[in-house]
């Protein structure tokens, strides 16, 4: 995808466009701008293009940043007088993620992340973050997502990671705090922080974590998930998903998960151990041991290999390019033939 404004789909959900509509079908424009009409064409050039000027307003921003992971990002929100969006320091209402400095094909992260996000919401129903593809000035594209996090009014609502919530940090744990734990664990901090709603909670998890393994998502660690205490009844619940993508299409040989799946490396099943890979038996154990009941585990096991019309069907109409439209439908297939019951189809 060269230029946005010459793609008849939303660059939101991928609805085709009215010729009344440029970007955004009037339902992502509600949802990502309150109803205001703002362009996916950003005023700005991207961080490796940017003027002297605009290259060290980059570099105080990259530092304001309180985000987590290697790939910059950047806070941004909308001038109310201009319709566009803007860099900001204060007051961000958006997460811009640019291009990021990997080796395999890093332009199409952007829209790998977005097609990644759609296939949660719009197909497995998962809540995830509101967000779009738009395009730099210099027509660089770049992922952009709505904070959960800012209200209305400006105000942020109190969110803690799973490495704060764990007490895991560089300084105590090493480089890889982040990494050294397992979602079994993840499992039992839900159970205990959320004693009155662990199990729709858990549930939630349980599907997030299905999903992740299903399109290759091998950087699912600690810090991408997240509770936060919500303005309706004052309690605490799992985040919108964030951070979504198929790693595998940029990292061919990274582990299959960020993290274990049990607490105890001694309790993974044989299947584990024989194949090298998680299959369907390790996930209806963790289910188990997360304390779902197993007729749930097993319903939701079925769900996350089904819909593969709707699933090919977004990834046709994604901004990746084709040969990683075959790519990203290969994963899925292979991480089907994974999750499904032994010997069942």
């Amino acid at each position: 995808m060269k230029v946005l404004k010459k793609v008849a789909l939303c660059v939101g959900c991928y609805r085709r466009l009215t010729k009344q509509q440029t970007d955004f079908c009037a339902a992502c424009t509600l949802e990502m701008f309150d109803g205001a009409v703002v362009g996916a064409g950003l005023a700005f050039s991207e961080p490796q293009q940017a003027e002297p000027e605009e290259a060290l307003r980059y570099r105080e921003l990259t530092q304001q940043m309180s985000m987590s992971g290697v790939q910059e990002k950047f806070s941004v929100r909308v001038n109310t007088e201009l319709l566009v969006l803007e860099l900001t320091r204060t007051g961000g209402q958006f997460i811009l993620k640019p291009i990021p400095d990997i080796q395999q094909h890093a332009e199409a992260v952007p829209a790998n992340e977005h097609l990644t996000m759609q296939l949660a919401r719009q197909v497995f129903r998962l809540p995830v973050a509101a967000c779009a593809v738009v395009q730099f000035a210099g027509g660089q594209p770049a992922y952009l997502t709505r904070r959960f996090d800012v209200q209305a009014n400006g105000s942020r609502l109190l969110q803690e990671d799973f490495a704060q919530l764990a007490g895991r940090t560089q300084q105590q744990h090493g480089v890889n705090y982040k990494y050294d734990f397992s979602y079994e664990e993840m499992g039992q901090l839900i159970r205990q922080l959320l004693p009155a709603t662990y199990l729709p909670e858990l549930t939630s998890f349980f599907q997030l974590l299905l999903f992740n393994y299903l399109v290759g998502n091998g950087d699912a660690h600690l810090k991408n998930f997240s509770l936060y205490r919500t303005e309706a009844d004052g309690a605490y619940h799992l985040t919108p998903a964030y951070d979504l993508l198929s790693t595998k299409l940029h990292f061919a040989y990274e582990s299959d998960t960020a993290v274990s799946l049990f607490a105890d490396p001694d309790d993974d099943p044989p299947d584990f151990n024989a194949l090298g890979f998680y299959t369907y038996p390790d996930f209806l154990a963790l289910g188990q041991r997360l304390g779902l009941p197993l007729s749930r585990v097993r319903r939701l096991l079925t769900k996350i290999v089904g819909h593969e019309a709707k699933v090919q069907a977004l990834i046709d109409h994604s901004f990746l390019p084709e040969e990683l439209k075959v790519q990203y439908a290969a994963v899925l297939a292979d991480r089907r033939q994974r999750l499904r019951y032994p010997g069942g189809t």
